[in-house]
């Protein structure tokens, strides 16, 4: 065995980032330490934190944490070579290290709380294993002593700190899933058929061989100190015969929920591919009708037959996967299965991508006519005045029916605007006036003093908006002498 890194100096050699800890937790002071650039020199940590232990955080690195024993039954068969290993004593062997530059994500393997009577007597209750990692993370190294046993922790193999060759994720699952099926293997009566139901899954639902699945369940027997010879052919066996059981026969022997049962096999992705293709099928297109509103047809199962139904959402229900789960169940009455939260963003991606514009698309929905009819409800809030006065004293909208122009105050508007909450930067503003409305900045007068306004040019508006008041003079216009009437 090579000599592993063992101390403050070796770690930051590897340029590695430690932090100093006592009893498993960062020391007083030391703060920031998931931020990007923090680092202890080699100087600082020789002076100030010599008998702290060694905590290596987890941004460069994953860590297989083994927190239930009956993993390390099944770890060999299923996780490719380490090249560094380590633990201590009364928990040999109970971290896996490599090197995680292809960003292998974290992830925890537990049990779901209904499975509580099988693992309350486990040290760590549900949680079976984890693999470790991420900045926010970090781990006690080889050979800090650890805070709960008071022994060291121990490199018990160390060649060097590589990377994992395969699908990690996908190995620790089939790992944790051996193990998991193992802590509900049931009593004398039942277990025939649990382990031909397991059987009955992998070869319905996965592209295992017929040996692979044999494998498997005598792996699982054998941990459950079961008759490994009886259950050896379970996969060869269940494929020759109609009587395939499933997730369904395990829920009835075991007495837990089919949502459970079928969530520990999701750790080895079996049911994942089957969950994203009926919430695919599920949810048949997306039709745009208006500016941000969507109709959704979904293909909803009840009683063996498919009833179509259509949801009306907006654009962020529709990126939002609980929103949008909501919305299905609420207006439709169905319940899409579970998905991971990527799947169900890859297939709405494409979904949208794929949208079909409504024969009936609702122009009175664009963002323009929305700003327009704002613009119209200002006026007949507060009304459009053929007296200048109102517009120059009280800032209050100003028509001139020999031009069918229109003068408002922007600030008058804008604060129209913000009493019906619809709140928007000044510049945003005045961009929509001038593109939408297509008002220009007017300086024009009223009895020789300026009046400063946005002018519409458009057509005679309805006299049921108009109030009727004074005569009509002419005013000057400071920009270019056009005459313009009060």
């Amino acid at each position: 065995m090579n000599k592993g890194p063992i101390n403050y100096r070796d770690w930051l050699d590897l340029g590695r980032v430690i932090i100093p800890c006592y009893k498993g937790i960062p020391k007083k002071g030391i703060v920031k330490y998931t931020n990007e650039n923090f680092k202890i020199e080699k100087d600082i940590w020789n002076r100030d934190h010599g008998t702290a232990e060694i905590a290596l955080r987890l941004d460069h690195d994953v860590d297989l944490d083994i927190d239930n024993d009956l993993v390390k039954n099944f770890i060999n068969y299923y996780v490719s070579d380490c090249g560094a290993i380590f633990g201590r004593e009364g928990n040999p062997s109970s971290h896996y290290f490599w090197s995680n530059k292809n960003k292998i994500p974290f992830k925890q393997f537990s049990l779901p709380d209904e499975f509580e009577k099988d693992f309350k007597n486990f040290g760590h209750g549900a949680m079976i294993c984890e693999l470790r990692t991420g900045r926010g993370r970090y781990t006690i190294v080889p050979e800090s002593l650890h805070s709960k046993s008071k022994t060291n922790v121990r490199w018990e193999k160390y060649q060097e700190i590589r990377e994992y060759e395969g699908n990690l994720s996908l190995d620790v699952g089939k790992v944790a899933l051996s193990a998991a099926l193992t802590i509900i293997y049931p009593g004398q009566g039942k277990r025939d058929e649990y382990c031909t139901a397991i059987a009955g899954i992998l070869l319905k639902n996965s592209d295992w061989t017929e040996e692979q699945i044999d494998l498997f369940v005598s792996r699982i027997a054998e941990a459950a100190n079961d008759d490994v010879k009886e259950r050896s052919k379970k996969g060869t066996t269940t494929s020759k015969t109609d009587r395939k059981f499933g997730v369904n026969k395990i829920s009835e022997l075991t007495g837990y929920s089919h949502r459970s049962i079928q969530g520990l096999f999701n750790w080895i992705g079996i049911f994942q591919e089957m969950t994203n293709q009926i919430s695919n099928d599920m949810i048949e297109k997306i039709v745009e009708y208006g500016a941000d509103r969507y109709y959704v047809y979904l293909n909803v199962p009840e009683k063996d037959q498919i009833f179509k139904r259509r949801i009306i959402v907006n654009g962020a229900t529709l990126m939002n996967q609980k929103l949008f789960y909501e919305a299905a169940m609420s207006q439709a009455r169905a319940w899409l299965p579970r998905q991971k939260a990527t799947d169900f963003e890859k297939m709405m991606v494409a979904k949208f991508n794929a949208r079909e514009k409504s024969k009936d698309y609702v122009k009175e929905a664009e963002e323009d006519s929305k700003f327009k009819r704002m613009f119209l409800d200002y006026l007949d809030t507060k009304g459009v005045y053929t007296d200048k006065e109102q517009l120059f004293i009280h800032k209050l909208p100003y028509y001139n029916p020999k031009n069918q122009t229109i003068e408002f105050d922007l600030n008058n508007f804008e604060k129209e605007l913000a009493k019906n909450r619809v709140n928007m930067a000044r510049v945003d503003l005045v961009i929509k006036v001038q593109n939408i409305l297509q008002a220009k900045n007017y300086h024009g007068k009223y009895k020789e003093k300026s009046c400063a306004s946005w002018k519409i040019q458009g057509d005679k508006i309805d006299n049921k908006k108009i109030i009727w008041e004074g005569e009509s003079v002419v005013i000057g216009d400071e920009a270019g002498g056009e005459e313009d009437e009060q």
